[in-house]
């Protein structure tokens, strides 16, 4: 198994194909939040997942926030999973990017021009110039 950092030959059509079948996925607490959504795009373009530690270990929004508040919040929980984080103006298509929203701190993947986010009844998307910090693939 290779590390996080190797794409797959076919990652822009792996990742393509992500984004269309999650585009009205809605939002569920351990399954499909912000920083699942971006494991699981993760797992697409590389075929490791970056949140398999943390799977099935909450399903609530009470659950999530004690995982957050354990290691260091949405920016502690990325740090462990993808290492050092970069300037967001060097994130480029396949990328995780951190965002703020009206509920906090989330986890976004960058599809070059946008910025995919889990939103309550699908993909959202973003500017890429909301980014506060970034994390190579």
């Amino acid at each position: 198994m290779g590390s996080l950092k190797e794409r797959l030959d076919d990652w822009p059509e792996r990742m393509a194909a992500f984004v269309e079948a999650r585009r009205e996925r809605a939002f569920s607490w351990g399954d499909s939040d912000c920083a699942l959504f971006v494991c699981d795009g993760i797992e697409a373009i590389t075929g490791i997942d970056p949140g398999a530690r943390w799977r099935g270990l909450y399903q609530s929004e009470k659950g999530a926030r004690r995982l957050m508040r354990d290691n260091g919040g949405v920016r502690g929980l990325a740090e462990l999973a993808f290492g050092e984080p970069m300037p967001p103006a060097l994130a480029g298509r396949g990328d995780a990017v951190l965002v703020d929203t009206p509920t906090g701190e989330a986890l976004a993947l960058c599809l070059g021009d946008r910025l995919a986010a889990q939103g309550v009844a699908g993909i959202e998307y973003l500017s890429p110039s909301v980014g506060k910090a970034a994390w190579k693939i």
